[in-house]
């Protein structure tokens, strides 16, 4: 499955262009893009593209923050018709939600999560890429964009207590940890922030009710034509859950509003099965975990599902033909 982004996460680059007295035609043309992508926000472009735009953009014009600048010039709005699910909700907990739920009308190259930690009041945001990649710009952007977007709905900062980064630090400034109020620590196996949670209950805007079904209904014929095949956001969802460390065929269909049985059924028509899809998940995880990580292999066989490291190791083994230390240490 190729990955892809709605083009309106480019938003405010070429204001920052302008500001630097930088030529972003010249980047966009290398990375096979021109400046009408800025009047077509919805039309999909790689998610890899993307990821090394960023990077390109940051090196050429010496801007070590350009990720987080760009998410200060981006809003709700900038989700596009994803935005529209957000003013439907009552609470800042019910939109978030909302967001994740139809976040594959946005992308497929990545997943945001919400987990709260019950009987703590706090809560964190975990942004999890279906492919790790050696990149600082883009996870930079997507952690600053989550709390000034958390900040718009609610009317207010969020307290981020804490944050965790698979890149290294910075070699000057840490604009990332400035940005988000709080301590970051990098070189971690995730991507995240943890948050005061009270935050989520706070009441959204009303929104006339009369246009929830025209959206609803926007949505569902937005969805029939998204690129993502009904298996594909299967496989999105399994990922979300997986990285939450609960993944079942039931939650599964519990968090797509459906029954397992209209789950299973429609995955046949597509040739395909659960046990398959979650499967296809944990092998990608699982050599991106043991590859580009230094997790201990304990670890990668719960963050993929497994609590016995030996069922983990089989499982390797049948999909890579060698074990997990062999893939991490071939020499």
């Amino acid at each position: 499955m190729a990955g892809y982004i709605r083009a309106s996460v480019l938003e405010g680059l070429n204001r920052i262009a302008t500001r630097k007295n930088a030529n972003v035609a010249d980047v966009l043309r290398d990375h096979g893009l021109d400046m009408t992508i800025f009047q077509a926000q919805e039309t999909e472009i790689d998610f890899d593209v993307m990821r090394q735009l960023f990077e390109d953009c940051a090196t050429r014009w010496k801007m070590p923050d350009l990720g987080i600048q760009l998410a200060r010039e981006q809003n709700l709005e900038s989700l596009g018709v994803i935005s529209l699910v957000v003013r439907m909700e009552t609470t800042v907990r019910d939109a978030v939600k909302a967001v994740i739920r139809n976040q594959y009308l946005h992308t497929n190259g990545t997943v945001i999560i919400l987990r709260e930690l019950s009987g703590d009041d706090l809560a964190e945001v975990i942004y999890a890429p279906r492919t790790l990649a050696d990149v600082r710009q883009a996870p930079e952007f997507a952690l600053a964009g989550s709390k000034m977007r958390m900040a718009e709905a609610s009317g207010r900062e969020p307290e981020i207590l804490s944050a965790e980064v698979m890149h290294s630090a910075p070699k000057g400034k840490d604009y990332l940890a400035a940005s988000l109020g709080c301590p970051v620590r990098y070189g971690a196996s995730r991507y995240s922030f943890l948050f005061r949670s009270d935050i989520l209950d706070v009441k959204m805007p009303k929104m006339d009710v009369a246009y929830h079904p025209i959206i609803r209904r926007y949505l569902s014929d937005l969805a029939v034509n998204v690129n993502a095949s009904f298996s594909e956001r299967v496989g999105l969802e399994v990922f979300r859950l997986l990285s939450l460390g609960n993944c079942t065929q039931e939650k599964v269909a519990a968090a797509m509003r459906m029954q397992t049985r209209s789950l299973q059924r429609r995955l046949k028509t597509e040739n395909t099965s659960f046990r398959e899809i979650l499967d296809e998940q944990r092998r990608r995880k699982s050599l991106a975990l043991v590859q580009q990580t230094d997790m201990p292999l304990s670890e990668v066989a719960l963050a993929v599902g497994y609590s016995d490291q030996t069922a983990f190791n089989q499982a390797f083994r049948r999909w890579f033909g060698r074990t997990p230390l062999k893939v991490r240490r071939p020499d």
